[in-house]
């Protein structure tokens, strides 16, 4: 547009050809005429500053639109390392309340603790293991949204 607005400034030659009939005289002429304006006053210069500020406008919400995508793309990234970190966690976590569990199973067959100590083991096993589902989902639905906003397939596929 720039670009455009910079060859509205050039004058324009004009050419003209025509027939005219002189009816005084019946006869017939040829006319032929060119014209070339010069732009003394009118340089198009509003027009181009128009466009460059339109250029320079579309030019920043590009910048604009590479950096919040770039700050997108971080984001994404710590929060999968975040997420693949709970899912460490919980799966220590995890592994903590089978060990509670089977030593809670061997007391109790050994009729050292009741059946309510039992349940309660296994109860907060399948918490442990249950949250150990919902921290390695998390972390894959972070790594996918990383992959989407850069551009690339989830996993390597």
């Amino acid at each position: 547009k720039v670009r455009v607005e910079q060859l509205q400034a050039r004058p324009d030659l004009t050419v003209s050809a025509g027939v005219r009939r002189f009816a005084g005289d019946d006869a017939t002429a040829m006319v032929a005429g060119a014209s070339l304006p010069l732009p003394l006053f009118d340089r198009n210069r509003g027009n181009t500053a128009t466009a460059r500020a339109e250029l320079t406008a579309a030019e920043a919400r590009l910048a604009q639109a590479r950096l919040d995508a770039a700050a997108d793309l971080a984001a994404a990234r710590s929060q999968a390392r975040s997420a693949g970190v709970q899912a460490s966690a919980a799966a220590a976590g995890e592994a903590a309340a089978a060990e509670a569990y089977r030593l809670t199973r061997i007391g109790y067959e050994a009729g050292r603790l009741p059946l309510l100590e039992l349940t309660a083991a296994r109860r907060a096993l399948a918490a442990a293991h249950l949250q150990t589902l919902e921290a390695r989902l998390a972390r894959v639905r972070a790594l996918a949204e990383a992959a989407r906003l850069a551009g690339k397939p989830p996993f390597g596929a």
